[in-house]
């Protein structure tokens, strides 16, 4: 994922460690696995977080073969055991594609870990309410 890496790079270049989200993270799912894992240590070392909205991206499950077109739900799963901070958001508040999605955050979270498998509880905390906080600065 190029912009993620750049992302990263700038984010050092600039002395912002820590400072930095992303959101939806959506081109890494697109990548090979092998290259996913490069970018989470770069994440991790520039201490770039995220902010995955999954309602936004539930039109497909991730997969690791590709096509042209693919979308997917941001890559929780691999994220969170590589030590980037999580949070949990939305941008599609009655949005056209998205019809149903009301901002519940409930919903958001249960569509995350149904749709990555990630069912680790204690994360899934975190990801709800302290990495929240964490990634507004708070």
């Amino acid at each position: 994922d190029v912009e993620m890496e750049l992302l990263c790079d700038k984010t050092l270049e600039h002395g912002m460690k820590d400072r930095v989200v992303a959101i939806h993270g959506i081109s890494l799912a697109a990548q090979e696995k092998s290259y996913r894992k490069i970018i989470y240590e770069k994440m991790k070392k520039a201490g770039v977080m995220i902010i995955a909205c999954p309602m936004a991206w539930i039109d497909s499950p991730r997969r690791d073969d590709h096509t042209p077109v693919h979308n997917s739900l941001t890559p929780v799963d691999e994220l969170v055991p590589a030590g980037i901070t999580v949070a949990i958001g939305t941008d599609n508040i009655c949005d056209f594609m998205v019809p149903f999605c009301d901002g519940d955050m409930w919903q958001e979270l249960s569509v995350m870990a149904a749709g990555t498998r990630f069912i680790d509880i204690d994360e899934l905390v975190k990801i709800a309410t302290v990495n929240g906080r964490k990634v507004l600065g708070l």
